[in-house]
C-alpha cells in the first residue's frame, strides 16, 4: 500500500506517507498565503527520508488525502468575507432571532444559565446585509407568490454595492420545491457573470442542508458562505499544485461525518473539524489494537484543543443537530467539542478579573509565536513552553524550526510580567495552568455530560502540544483520569534523546 496522508492545521501542515512497509512523517509550517507551498515542504521532508524526489512518489502512490482545521480555525478567529442574504419576505427576522437561543448556543451549561449576562455571538450576516425577496412556496411545494425576478435584481444589487464577498438564498420551504431558488442564481449569473465579479459564490440553503427547518438550514448555508472562500482557494490551489507534480488520480478530502469524497463533491461546512474526526477515527483504531477500552481522544495543535469520546462498546457520537462554534447547523457530523486553546493561543492580560486569559485568537504560522522569530510579537503558549523548558531551542522540529528564547522572553515580560506584577517563571507557569485547566475541565465536562466517569477513561494525546500538555490536564483534575497515553505525530517515529537536548526542567539559554 502507498498512501499520502495530509493534515493542514493553523500552524503546522504534517504529511505521513505510507510506502509499502514504511512509514514516513514529515512536517512543515502551514503558508496560508498558498497551502500548496507547505505541502510542498512537507512532503520533502518525507520524501528526503525516503530517498525519493517528490513527483516520482506521486505518480505511484494509491490516494492523496487531506484533513484540515483550516475552517475551524476561521470560525474561532472569525476570519472571513462579509456574506450577504436573501430570505422571503417577512422572514428577514429568521436569522437574526435564531429560534431565541442564540444566546445560549455553543455555550457551557454554566453560561447558558446565567441569563443576565448573555450575549449573542457576533452576527456573520449583520441585519443590514439581510434582503427581503417577494415569493413564497407553501409547505406542500406549491407556488403562493411568483418569484418577482425584478425584486432580485434589486436586491442583488443592494447586497453587492454593501461589499457582499459572498450570497447566501434561504428561501422558505425551498427544500420541497427549490424552483425560486435555482432561478435566483440564474438571474445572479445574468447580472454578473463570472467574468465580472470574479468568484464571488451564490449558495442556495437546499443544496448545503436539504433538511426543513428555516433557520438552522439558513445558519448552515451561512456558515459554509463564510468558509467557502478559504477552502476553495487552499484546496484548489493544492489539487492544481498535484496536477503540476504528476499526480493524476482524485484528491480525496475528509469529512466532518468521518467519510471523505473528491473536492467537487465538497462543501465548505463538511470540512469543518475533519481533520479532528480523523484523529478520532485513528484513536478508535489504536484503542482496539492497543485494547485501551474507553478512550478520550484529545488532539491539540496550534490553534484549538479538541476532544472526541472513543466508546469500548463502539457507541458512535454523532450530532444530526450539531452547534458549530456558535450557531446550530443541520450537517450531521461526528461529536467533537472544540476550545480555543492550542499551542499558538495568545496569551493576554485580563484586566476585570487580574489574571491571564488565553486564546481564542492565535499566532497561526505567519507571523507565529514569538520566539518563531518570524516578526511575532505576542505572547503564546509555546512561547512559555520554550522558557520552561520543555522545548529544545535547537531540536525543535527535529531541528527544522529553530526557536529564539530571547523573543519569548521579551514578549512574555513587556506584555505580562508588569501587568501582573510577577516574575518571568510565574507568569510562565500561569500560562501553562490556565491552558491545562482549561483543557481538563473541558474534558470533564464533556465525559460527565455523556453520562460517564473521567476515571474509566483512558487519555489519547496528540497533535503538535498534546503530548506536552496532557500530564498537566490530569494534575489538574486530580489525575482523574486511569491513564494518559502520548501519542506524538512528530516525536513517535525517533525517541531517540537529541545529544544537546535539554531535560524537562533544564534551563534554555539561561531563562528559566
Amino acid at each position: 500500500m502507498k498512501r499520502v496522508s495530509v493534515d493542514i492545521g493553523g500552524t503546522f501542515t504534517d504529511c505521513f506517507v505510507v510506502w509499502d512497509h514504511d512509514y514516513i512523517e514529515g512536517k512543515a509550517l502551514t503558508t496560508h498565503h498558498n497551502l500548496s507551498q507547505g505541502f510542498n515542504d512537507a512532503l520533502a521532508d518525507a520524501c528526503k527520508q525516503l530517498g525519493l524526489e517528490a513527483p516520482i512518489l506521486l505518480s505511484q502512490v494509491d490516494s492523496v488525502r487531506y484533513a484540515t482545521t483550516l475552517g475551524t480555525n476561521a470560525l474561532i478567529e472569525r476570519k472571513g468575507p462579509r456574506v450577504g442574504a436573501l430570505v422571503t419576505t417577512g422572514f428577514k427576522s429568521t436569522i437574526p432571532l435564531s429560534r431565541a437561543r442564540g444566546y445560549g448556543e455553543g455555550l457551557s451549561e454554566g453560561e447558558q444559565m446565567d441569563i443576565p449576562n448573555a450575549k449573542r455571538p457576533p452576527p456573520i450576516v449583520p441585519i443590514p446585509m439581510i434582503r427581503e425577496v417577494r415569493e413564497r412556496i407553501d409547505y406542500l411545494g406549491q407556488v403562493f407568490w411568483t418569484l418577482d425576478e425584478d425584486d432580485v435584481r434589486l436586491r442583488i444589487r443592494e447586497l453587492v454595492d454593501a461589499g457582499a464577498e459572498a450570497l447566501v438564498v434561504a428561501f422558505t420551504n425551498s427544500v420541497v420545491n427549490p424552483t425560486h431558488e435555482l432561478r435566483v442564481r440564474e438571474i445572479f449569473l445574468e447580472e454578473y457573470p463570472g467574468h465580472l465579479l470574479g468568484a464571488i459564490p451564490m449558495l442556495l440553503s437546499h443544496q448545503v442542508a436539504g433538511r426543513k427547518g428555516e433557520y438552522a438550514r439558513s445558519s448552515s448555508t451561512i456558515m459554509d458562505a463564510f468558509l467557502h472562500q478559504t477552502m476553495y482557494h487552499g484546496l484548489g490551489t493544492l489539487e492544481l499544485n498535484l496536477r503540476t507534480q504528476g499526480y493524476e488520480k482524485p484528491m480525496l478530502v475528509s469529512h466532518n461525518s468521518g467519510g471523505m469524497a473528491q473536492l467537487n463533491s465538497t462543501d465548505a461546512l463538511q470540512t469543518v473539524h475533519s481533520g479532528p474526526v480523523s484523529g478520532v477515527a485513528a484513536a478508535e483504531h489504536l484503542a482496539l489494537a492497543a485494547e485501551l477500552g474507553n478512550v478520550v481522544a484529545t488532539d491539540m495543535g496550534g490553534t484549538s484543543f479538541d476532544i472526541g469520546i472513543v466508546d469500548q462498546g463502539g457507541v458512535k457520537h454523532y450530532d444530526f443537530n450539531p452547534v458549530i462554534d456558535r450557531w446550530l447547523v443541520s450537517v450531521p457530523m461526528v461529536h467533537l467539542v472544540t476550545l480555543g486553546a492550542g499551542g499558538g493561543s495568545i496569551a493576554r492580560f485580563d484586566r476585570m478579573y487580574k489574571t491571564i486569559e488565553i486564546g481564542p485568537q492565535s499566532a497561526g504560522s505567519d507571523p507565529g509565536p514569538a520566539c518563531y522569530d518570524r516578526g511575532g510579537l505576542k505572547p503564546t503558549v509555546t512561547d512559555a513552553d520554550l522558557l520552561l523548558g520543555y522545548f529544545d531551542a535547537k531540536n525543535y522540529a527535529n531541528g527544522r524550526i529553530p526557536l529564539n528564547p530571547r523573543r519569548a522572553k521579551q514578549a512574555i515580560e513587556e506584555q505580562l510580567c508588569d501587568e501582573l506584577d510577577l516574575g518571568l517563571i510565574e507568569v510562565c507557569k500561569l500560562i501553562k495552568k490556565q491552558v491545562d485547566a482549561s483543557m481538563a475541565n473541558g474534558i470533564a465536562t464533556e465525559l460527565r455530560t455523556r453520562g460517564y466517569e473521567p476515571k474509566d477513561f483512558t487519555i489519547l494525546a496528540y497533535g503538535g502540544n498534546g503530548p506536552l500538555h496532557a500530564c498537566g490536564g490530569c494534575a489538574g483534575r486530580q489525575a482523574n483520569s486511569r491513564a494518559a497515553v502520548l501519542f506524538s505525530v512528530l516525536g513517535r517515529r525517533r525517541r531517540k534523546r537529541q545529544p544537546n537536548a535539554h531535560p524537562r526542567n533544564e534551563r534554555v539559554d539561561g531563562a528559566v
